[in-house]
């Protein structure tokens, strides 16, 4: 049996292609619609392809069986059978079934051709930017807020403007991440500064960067102090980092050990707090977090989010720690292509969005949370379709 692929831009001029090139008794077995050319999958062509068959060296006078959900080219299927002796002459039947099948392809086409308006949720010139807003994991509602805000502000001639476009959807993300907050060292006492979220965020290593940061290159004076006694290997990683840039580091088991430990550095500008991963699921780690926390009193209390979790359950884990949270620290934002999805989360708080970090190095992986550094993640590194 030969086997045959055909493209074409509509079902009709696929249908012809096969028909010219396996003759009138070619099965269909499969159809498809599918875009080609274009960038990231925006302005590529409609198109149309149909995978075909028939066979090699027909036996004269003798079909080949098909499935029930194939159709031949030049006829359709029939519930009934006939024999030649039938009837003598088949040029009636014949017309019909041609006519069945022309009006087959004409439903198959306008039902593609309707598909194809589902998708299209705006003017071409806008869909681009939808798609490539939801490619970089912007969710379809706010989506709609920030294409609709392009549509109401610019005329349908300025939609042509690329630059007229992304200027005004960089305006509207903005908006929604404008607020930051950093942290400053304290003067007369130290400023306290807690970790919290659930595990496997990166927790840790934000802290070794902080510190680094603020001890290294700040020239401040610095503590560290570790209550996720729950994995060793987080204790050892924070020890390591310590003894690397020459800060204390104190491990604390209990919410009044935390209490002296803080106390006994009262002398540093800067004491920062890594404590263990919380599931927001479980009330009872969730009630050992606010211990620590009540006992310690922290200035800032970041809560740290992965930018790999999805935006369901980032929008989860944000619900349980808000009452706790003073900022927020968004991590791993170089392990996904879909960094844009932190604009889902920030749409709906009002916390400020403090430090990103983006690799594991110490201490350069991180940025300040600026306007503009928020922008080049959500938006992505350069101005699309430029």
């Amino acid at each position: 049996m030969r086997v045959r692929r055909f493209v074409g831009d509509n079902v009709a001029e696929t249908m012809g292609k096969v028909k010219r090139e396996l003759g009138s008794e070619a099965v269909i077995l499969q159809t498809r619609e599918f875009r080609e050319g274009g960038i990231f999958g925006l302005f590529g062509k409609e198109r149309v392809e149909i995978t075909a068959a028939t066979e090699e060296n027909p036996v004269a006078g003798v079909k080949t069986p098909s499935p029930n959900y194939v159709y031949h080219v030049n006829e359709v299927k029939l519930p009934i059978s006939r024999s030649v002796s039938d009837s003598t002459d088949q040029s009636g039947v014949i017309q019909d079934e041609l006519q069945s099948m022309r009006m087959m392809l004409e439903r198959m086409n306008k039902h593609m051709e309707g598909l194809g308006k589902e998708k299209s949720l705006w003017p071409l010139e806008l869909q681009r930017w939808a798609d490539h807003l939801q490619d970089k994991g912007i969710s379809e509602n706010l989506t709609k807020s920030l294409i609709g805000q392009v549509q109401q502000t610019l005329s349908p001639e300025e939609w042509m403007n690329d630059l007229l476009v992304y200027e005004q959807l960089e305006a509207d993300v903005r908006q929604i991440c404008g607020q930051i907050g950093l942290i400053q060292p304290g003067f007369d006492k130290p400023r306290i500064v807690a970790m919290i979220g659930p595990t496997g965020v990166g927790k840790t290593t934000t802290v070794g960067k902080l510190a680094a940061g603020f001890s290294i290159v700040d020239k401040r004076k610095v503590a560290l102090i570790t209550a996720d006694t729950y994995r060793v290997a987080a204790v050892e990683q924070l020890k390591t980092f310590g003894e690397i840039i020459g800060v204390p580091v104190e491990v604390v088991m209990t919410p009044t050990g935390l209490r002296e430990a803080l106390d006994l550095h009262a002398d540093k500008e800067l004491i920062f707090i890594d404590t263990a991963g919380r599931s927001p699921h479980h009330d009872l780690h969730m009630s050992e977090l606010r211990a620590f926390l009540d006992r310690a009193q922290p200035d800032f209390t970041m809560l740290v989010m992965s930018a790999t979790t999805q935006t369901a359950d980032q929008l989860q884990i944000y619900q349980r720690f808000e009452a706790l949270a003073t900022h927020l620290i968004f991590t791993k934002l170089d392990e996904t292509r879909s960094s844009g999805s932190i604009l889902n989360l920030l749409s709906q708080t009002k916390l400020p969005t403090a430090y990103l970090t983006n690799g594991q190095n110490v201490p350069y992986d991180i940025e300040a949370a600026t306007p503009d550094c928020l922008i080049r993640y959500i938006m992505g590194e350069e101005m699309p379709y430029a």
